[in-house]
């Protein structure tokens, strides 16, 4: 094999692998598509918490939290959860770990490990006061990407979802669509949304809106009947 033809190999194995890596991230980060549901027999609303973990509510090297701003989501969402249940409304928190060596080695290599098997951070906040009628474990931004979830919301018949956590460029985004996708109706408690990335999240919010996401602050969603 001459040089040329070794050059040549080289930038196919490269044009592959970034191919691929940019494949299995899209997977992670897109919305799903699945069956949509029957309205007529889904009046119940449910409370969906996505991803509050210690691994992303916490500051590392890379994700550095304004002084506060956690817990003050945190605490509207304990507000939001509390509500709920006291109208006997299912509130169901969602946990990401990510599966594969690759995806793992990728989020290890891009994202400091953050949900990543076998690190401490994998389960939910300590300060988050409530107990979930469900927690659904998923490996994708997604939480439609878990079949737990859709048979939950059958089972109860939850034809609404509130949706709140983090993160809002991500997970909520990817859920809210994956949601709309399948009829759902969907509530965004804008000031219940952990994003690290503000000026993202503001595009993403607007996105939202304009695809059909009911956007209201947590104060509304507590006072919903």
């Amino acid at each position: 094999m001459n040089m040329w033809s070794v050059v040549v190999f080289v930038v196919l194995v490269l044009l592959i692998g970034v191919g691929y890596t940019a494949q299995r991230l899209m997977r992670l980060q897109g919305p799903t598509q699945g069956t949509v549901i029957d309205t007529a027999n889904r009046g119940q609303t449910a409370l969906l918490v996505l991803d509050v973990q210690e691994d992303f509510t916490k500051d590392t090297k890379g994700r550095q939290w304004p002084t506060g701003f956690v817990e003050e989501r945190i605490a509207r969402i304990n507000a939001l959860a509390a509500k709920a249940q006291m109208r006997g409304e299912p509130v169901i928190t969602t946990r990401l770990i990510y599966e594969g060596g690759y995806t793992n080695f990728l989020i290890g290599l891009l994202g400091e490990g953050l949900g990543t098997k076998g690190s401490d951070g994998l389960e939910l906040d300590r300060r988050l006061r409530f107990q979930p009628d469900a927690d659904i474990v998923k490996s994708v931004g997604d939480a439609f990407a878990s079949e737990e979830l859709e048979t939950f919301l059958k089972t109860h018949g939850v034809g609404r979802l509130r949706i709140a956590g983090l993160d809002g460029c991500y997970c909520v985004k990817s859920t809210a669509l994956g949601a709309l996708g399948r009829g759902y109706a969907v509530e965004l408690a804008g000031d219940a949304v952990l994003s690290i990335d503000p000026k993202g999240w503001a595009e993403c919010r607007t996105e939202l809106i304009s695809k059909g996401v009911e956007l209201v602050n947590s104060a509304e969603l507590a006072e919903a009947q």
